[in-house]
């Protein structure tokens, strides 16, 4: 008799898009070095595989940056290229909520665009940041009412060439428990340990171990909110070179650790104000690695309101507040606020036009380390920059999703 066979349904998707961009200060330079002229192609494809079971979901993209005008002078890399790839496969048995996933990805970026898109700062550093990770875990039905979720990832940042930053390892393991009150309302508990080891001689480690409570809720068809809070324990290890007199045999591994306790926190709400109207309101608290390892505290605030205006267009409003801090003594504030215009030119077709503002505070002839290498930068001070953005894409459908 012949075993059994294994077919899945297969969508196939992929956009090509082109976006120019003009802005008077790219680099949040003080002072402004003058205004650019940003090119940015790219091509994404979406790949989706279902069997009865089980689900297959593949995203990648790739893409060229070219920058040219006076705001480049100065700058390492004014042309770069971007890679980048996940997957995430999740199956299911009998009960739909007993689920067990896994995720896989890649992504090769501009050290200069990474680090001036994450900290909003400009780095010296020349090259290209490589970030991989795993992830997997599962999903468990505990009763009709609660579910335990526990996942373990972990990712490694590496730079090329390698002299242009210092590469890091980011591990974690995640454990959540959710109880539905009601089939509106659920609740959850998190416990989330973070551990981070740098290459670096001698060895350095952080821990990180995040504890917090929250819940979810659907008043009616067009309000719902969500929050939570907690505490994150940190601990650092920081290698301690041995004297250099001291015979090889006797050297022993030095270290000095510290400690501290914070407060984390989010909250979110969306509400259809109109039938055609959405605002959607976002604030949190977080302590987390930025895209170099450097332990960043975030405090945001995000309002936005979406309008459609019929079939084809739309109009967004958004504004952002935010503060990182990666030091004591280095403290950055962000101000931030965007109109966008979207419209359907045919059925394949999309554009959009986008005028963005940003603003950041800080004091005058501060002194600030690149990010990337630790080589001290000039001095830096507040900085302003106004862009205005159009793209057009092109989806095209290879394979269509079974309806």
């Amino acid at each position: 008799m012949p075993g059994p066979a294994l077919a899945w349904d297969w969508a196939l998707s992929s956009t090509l898009s082109q976006t120019f961009e003009l802005n008077d200060n790219q680099f949040m330079r003080t002072p402004s070095g003058g205004g650019t002229l940003g090119s940015y192609s790219t091509i994404s494809a979406n790949a989706v595989g279902l069997t009865p079971t089980s689900r297959l979901t593949v995203d990648s993209d790739v893409g060229y940056r070219k920058y040219w005008g006076p705001g480049t002078e100065g700058v390492s890399q004014t042309e770069s290229d971007w890679v980048g790839i996940s997957a995430h496969y999740v199956t299911w048995g009998k009960n739909s909520d007993d689920r067990v996933f896994f995720d896989g990805s890649f992504r090769r970026s501009s050290a200069v665009v990474a680090v001036l898109g994450d900290l909003g700062l400009l780095t010296n550093a020349h090259g290209d940041i490589d970030r991989t990770s795993f992830q997997g875990g599962f999903t468990r039905s505990l009763s009709a009412l609660d579910t335990f979720t526990f996942s373990l990832g972990s990712a490694l940042t590496s730079y090329d060439p390698a002299s242009s930053g210092t590469q890091f390892v980011d591990t974690t393991a995640t454990a959540s428990w959710r109880h539905r009150i009601d089939p509106l309302t659920t609740v959850n508990l998190t416990s989330q340990a973070e551990w981070l080891n740098y290459d670096t001689q001698p060895n350095t480690n952080l821990l990180l171990w995040r504890n917090t409570g929250g819940f979810e809720t659907t008043l009616s068809p067009v309000l719902s909110y969500g929050a939570s809070a907690g505490v994150i324990y940190t601990n650092s290890e920081t290698g301690i070179a041995p004297l250099p007199l001291l015979p090889v045999t006797l050297q022993v591994p030095l270290f000095a650790t510290s400690s501290t306790v914070g407060f984390i926190a989010d909250a979110h709400a969306i509400y259809r104000i109109l039938k055609n109207t959405t605002l959607n309101l976002t604030a949190s608290q977080s302590v987390s690695p930025s895209i170099t390892g450097v332990l960043t505290k975030r405090t945001t605030l995000h309002a936005g309101v979406t309008q459609l205006i019929n079939g084809w267009s739309s109009i967004s409003v958004a504004g952002d507040i935010s503060r990182q801090t990666v030091s004591e003594t280095t403290t950055n504030d962000f101000l931030s606020g965007s109109v966008s215009y979207a419209y359907q030119l045919a059925r394949e077709w999309n554009a959009s036009v986008t005028y963005r503002y940003l603003h950041r505070t800080a004091a005058a002839g501060s002194f600030l380390f690149d990010p990337v290498t630790g080589i001290p930068t000039s001095s830096v001070g507040a900085a302003s920059s106004n862009s205005l953005i159009l793209t057009v894409a092109k989806t095209t459908t290879i394979i269509p999703p079974l309806d």
